[in-house]
Parts: C-alpha cells; sequence; structure tokens
C-alpha cells in the first residue's frame, strides 16, 4: 500500500490539504476540519474505530482536539455503561427508558449499603470492553453483610444452589458458615465461604445470549448448547475485606474491582495494553486451583508471565517506607484500637540499577488502590442511593471502604508478585482495612485509640450511641502522608 501523507498549504485564509499518494501531490478541495467537524460527530462511523483503540490510545487521540475529545467522552460514556452490564444479572420488567436499568441500579444502591465488590471476569469485562456470556457475577461481601446480599438475591428471583457440604437451608447455611470454618476456606485464603445462586434464562433470552468465547469460564455449557440455561452469582464472603481476598488472585489480569461509585483496574498497562497478566499471590498464601485460572485467561488472549525480565523489577522510588511484618502489634492486645494479623513471611526488596523513562507496567513497591498506577473509572450515581448512616451517632459514608486500601507489590522470582498488607480492624471501626506500612498503622493506632475512649466513657455514662469514625480514615492517612512529605522536604533544606 502507497505511503499517504498529508501536508498543510498556507493558501490566502483556508488552510488545504496537500495529500501524497505514490509520489506525486494533489492539493484536495476539502478543508482539513472536515475530518474533526464532520467525520467525528458521525457516531456510525466513530464508534467502530474507537472501540479498536486501546484506552491509552483512545486517552490520546482525546486530546488532539476539542472535536475529538467530545467524540471519545461521548464513546466511554457509552461503551464503559456499568448499568447496562449489570442490567444482564439483573434486568427490569418494564423495557421503558426510566425503568431498563432500574433492577442494576437496586443492585448498586445494595452495593453503597454493604460495601459490596464486583470482580473476576465481569469486572475484566467492563475495562476490556468484552462480552464473556458464560461467565458469571462474582461478588465480594464483607462478613456482617453476607445475609443482606443474599436476601436480596432471593428477592430478585435467584434461587439458593448450596453444595454438597452445604445446608440447603440459607438461612441456616448464612448463620452457620462461620461456626463451621471459623479459619475460613483452606483453599481460598481470606475467604469464609462461598455461597452460590442461580437464576433460570428464559428459551427466548437464553436462545439470544449466544457465547463470544468457545472456551469460557469453567462453568461453560456443553458444546452442543449455544447459550447458557441459567445466570449464576456467587457471594465470596471474605474473612476480613474483599480486597485481601482479590490481591491472592492467581494473577495481575484479573485484579480489577467495581464499587457502587468508582471501577478500579490495578495494573491497566499489562492487563489492557500488553495482555500480559503476572502471576501473583498474597502474604496469606497461595490458593488452589491456580492453574486452571491461568489456562482459561491464557485461553481468552493474555499470556501468562512466570518471571518478569531484570529490566521491568524496578523498585518504586515514591515508596517512603519499608514496611515489616514480623512484629505484632504491641498495642492491639492491650486497647484492640487497630488489631492486625501480621503476614506469614517477609520478602526483601533488592536495589536495582535498571531505570526506565516509562511507568513499570507491574510497579514494585507501595500501592494504594486510587495511585497514579491504577486506572480509576468515576461512575454515573443516577439512580443510586448513597450509603446510610449506621446509626444516629454515625455520619453516613462519603466514599465506599475500598477507597483505603494500601499494600505493597514485591517481586520473587519464582512466586512473581507477591501481595504484602496487613488487616486492620477496630472497635471504631464498621470495617477492616488493609495498610501495609507499621508507621501507618501506628498513627492510624494513635487517633482511634483516643476516639475509642471516648466512646467507652459515653457508653458508660449511656449518653448516646456508638459512634464510628469509618469516614476519617482517608482524612487520616492523607494527614499522614503529608506530614512524612513535609520531614522528607525538611531535612533537604541546607
Amino acid at each position: 500500500m502507497s505511503c499517504i501523507r498529508v501536508h498543510i498549504l498556507k493558501q490566502h485564509q483556508t488552510p488545504r490539504p496537500e495529500v501524497e499518494l505514490g509520489g506525486t501531490r494533489l492539493t484536495t478541495a476539502l478543508p482539513l476540519q472536515l475530518f474533526s467537524e464532520r467525520i467525528l460527530e458521525i457516531e456510525l462511523i466513530t464508534g467502530p474505530i474507537l472501540a479498536a483503540l486501546s484506552p491509552s490510545a483512545l486517552l490520546r487521540l482525546s486530546r488532539t482536539c476539542r472535536a475529538a475529545y467530545a467524540a471519545a467522552a461521548f464513546y466511554t460514556r457509552t461503551a464503559y455503561n456499568i448499568d447496562r452490564l449489570l442490567s444482564r444479572f439483573f434486568p427490569s420488567s418494564l423495557l421503558t427508558h426510566d425503568h431498563l436499568h432500574a433492577r442494576a441500579r437496586a443492585f448498586r444502591s445494595l452495593q453503597a449499603r454493604t460495601g459490596t465488590l464486583i470482580s473476576g471476569s465481569v469486572a475484566l469485562q467492563f475495562f476490556d470492553r468484552a462480552v464473556w456470556h458464560e461467565s458469571d457475577l462474582d461478588l465480594y461481601v464483607h462478613l456482617r453483610h453476607r445475609r443482606e446480599v443474599g436476601l436480596w438475591l432471593l428477592q430478585e428471583g435467584y434461587q439458593f444452589k448450596p453444595t454438597d457440604f452445604q445446608d440447603p437451608r440459607f438461612e441456616v447455611e448464612v448463620a452457620e458458615c462461620v461456626a463451621r470454618r471459623p479459619n475460613g476456606i483452606y483453599s481460598m485464603p481470606g475467604v469464609m465461604a462461598i455461597l452460590t445462586f442461580v437464576k433460570p434464562l428464559p428459551r427466548t433470552r437464553a436462545a439470544r445470549a449466544r457465547p463470544v468465547d468457545a472456551a469460557d469460564d469453567a462453568e461453560a455449557v456443553d458444546a452442543g448448547d449455544q447459550a447458557p440455561a441459567e445466570l449464576k452469582v456467587q457471594v465470596i464472603v471474605a474473612k476480613n475485606t474483599p480486597m485481601e481476598v482479590v490481591l491472592g488472585f492467581h494473577s495481575t489480569c484479573v485484579m480489577n474491582v467495581i464499587s457502587y461509585e468508582k471501577a478500579y483496574c490495578l495494573f491497566p498497562q499489562a492487563t489492557l495494553e500488553e495482555r500480559r497478566t503476572l502471576i501473583s499471590s498474597s502474604c496469606r498464601g497461595k490458593g488452589k486451583h491456580r492453574l486452571e485460572g491461568l489456562l482459561k485467561y491464557q485461553q481468552r488472549g493474555f499470556r501468562v508471565v512466570y518471571s518478569l525480565p531484570p529490566a521491568e523489577v524496578v523498585p518504586d522510588p515514591s515508596t517512603p517506607l519499608h514496611p515489616t511484618f514480623h512484629r505484632a502489634r504491641a498495642y492491639s492486645a492491650e486497647s484492640d484500637a487497630l488489631a492486625a494479623d501480621p503476614t506469614a513471611f517477609d520478602l526483601t526488596r533488592a536495589p536495582s540499577a535498571h531505570t526506565t523513562t516509562t511507568k513499570p507496567a507491574f510497579r514494585i513497591g507501595w500501592r494504594w488502590i486510587d495511585d497514579a498506577s491504577s486506572w480509576v473509572l468515576s461512575l454515573p450515581q443516577t439512580g443510586v442511593a448513597p450509603p446510610p448512616a449506621p446509626n444516629g451517632s454515625t455520619p453516613p459514608l462519603t466514599h465506599d471502604p475500598v477507597a483505603v486500601c494500601n499494600w505493597e507489590v514485591r517481586y520473587h522470582p519464582a512466586r512473581g508478585a507477591v501481595m504484602n498488607f496487613e488487616v486492620a480492624a477496630g472497635k471504631v471501626l464498621r470495617y477492616r482495612y488493609l495498610v501495609t506500612d507499621e508507621l501507618l498503622l501506628e498513627y492510624l493506632a494513635k487517633a482511634l485509640i483516643a476516639r475509642m475512649r471516648l466512646e467507652e466513657a459515653k457508653a458508660r455514662l449511656e449518653l448516646e450511641e456508638w459512634t464510628y469514625y469509618d469516614e476519617e480514615l482517608p482524612s487520616l492517612c492523607r494527614g499522614f502522608l503529608h506530614d512524612l512529605a513535609s520531614r522528607r522536604l525538611s531535612s533537604l533544606r541546607i
């Protein structure tokens, strides 16, 4: 194919493009603005073009001109539509414009009330703009909200499908699952229980839901079937916090979560641009059935990386501290204001002489869920009820609990990425959180101990209800990081 280059000629007052085709220069009669002013406004033309672009290419195109920005913004709102994705599992009975996604938004309101996260293949489909019809919906739920989420699914027409080792009665199983396995499921670190719900699909709808990938999820139908016969939702009950389970996945491509307000892709460069996934585990240990999961996503087009080349193992210079996880909290037994379980081992991070001018696909070091290495999409809140106040003395959360999530990525040649963290919990916190740094944990503990003593004094005097301080955690973390940066800057002054 001949090389085509476009040049701008300054002729009179109207610039006109000059096209070089096969060594011959031709000046066209159409102005150069035709593409940006006309073509970018035609959705039937721009839609397929933008759908073929990667997220980074879409971002670069949006920065070229105002028309491209408007076209990319419109496409982004359409392509990354969480309500449309969830309507597959929670369809509305009324198909009018006002009620089309009503049940999906009702589910997102449930997410807001309970801190439930979507992860697994559905979260990856959202970021990848793909459709795998045979995949199920994986919900990662806080322990205290397992019954509420299960009852909501039952009200939506789903049926509890127990395993051979579970009680067939949902109310009995949801009450006894903790007593039966106080330490959680051995084969899945951080998981207390898994509750499966299914809903038969109408024949007409099942016929339309043709699978895109023949080698899909492990629960895919037989080769003779053309569509799934039922919808499937799995409620994964976390022992401590949902992110503890997510960071223990088999590899990085599935480390994506969706809350009621935001969607987080933790390794966007590797997952969405390079189609690579690095084997991974957490400091809690490895889960079983890792090989099956790796094979499934390899069939979906991801290249499994078992070890990184030396040039990619670059410690993050922005990691401010070097956490250690061997020492138990001296104050946890005394005050229980911020109890934390020590991690299983410590992998030292060796310094590297390699430097790079681009961000590494697998960032090593300190991580926050919404840091510069993650891709965060804010989701529209139309029709979604915000989190309610837990009681009369506690203000409602203005963010999802997952917004406070800090861990460290360490690299081990034989294990790939190892996610290190500690679980922070306390009497004045409704939820548990992941924090990786000892000094940050101590800083939070001091702040929360004072609040706990205040609440205990109120309880003795029976003044008012117990107050929880989850809403203050983001500002406390920001205060710690600000003080840390100030000390570092002051030490550099001469």
